[in-house]
């Protein structure tokens, strides 16, 4: 018998050479799916779409559902109001939403505007006609480095919430 081997020397070789194979299949089988769902758009950045109505008001929301830092990031916010509107619009938004926004402009501007803890509220002059829209430029911004920030958006009326939605926005590292 030679010194220095065993005839279970091949055993322990061959069952870490399984274990490496298995170990490369699972990282190709994630790099696959990476690959596959960046393709088919679910990494983003995608937009998404909510709506309430309740009595006369209709509030639709056009939000960021995906994005990543540095990417636009667009939100559009319609009210639709049967008959049209007898005084301000006001929106009131998601504070932290702001935090990780880069928000450029709004377009139109808001006449007023006001703070509370989570919540920052926007008055808006009313539009001839039952439809009113605005526009914020945004991108998500710098050194964002993945997460999801909770969202809304609330149609106020006489400061009591007339229409509401809620939103995640997920950001990408």
């Amino acid at each position: 018998m030679a010194t220095g081997s065993s005839t279970t020397d091949h055993l322990s070789a061959e069952k870490a050479g399984k274990v490496a194979w298995t170990v490369k299949g699972a990282g190709l089988g994630v790099l696959v799916l990476v690959v596959l769902a960046a393709a088919v758009g679910l990494l983003g950045p995608t937009q998404g779409q909510l709506r309430d109505s309740s009595g006369d008001y209709t509030l639709q929301v056009d939000y960021p559902r995906i994005t990543r830092a540095g990417q636009p990031a667009p939100l559009r916010i319609r009210v639709h109001q049967e008959g049209g509107f007898d005084g301000p619009i006001t929106l009131a938004l998601s504070r932290e939403m702001f935090d990780d926004m880069d928000f450029q402009n709004w377009y139109p501007n808001p006449s007023a505007e006001t703070a509370r803890a989570r919540t920052l509220i926007y008055e808006f002059d009313p539009p001839d006609g039952e439809d009113f829209e605005v526009r914020l430029d945004a991108r998500t911004a710098p050194g964002q480095f993945g997460g999801v920030v909770d969202s809304f958006v609330v149609l106020l009326v006489a400061d009591q919430p007339a229409a509401e939605v809620h939103f995640k926005i997920w950001r990408m590292p």
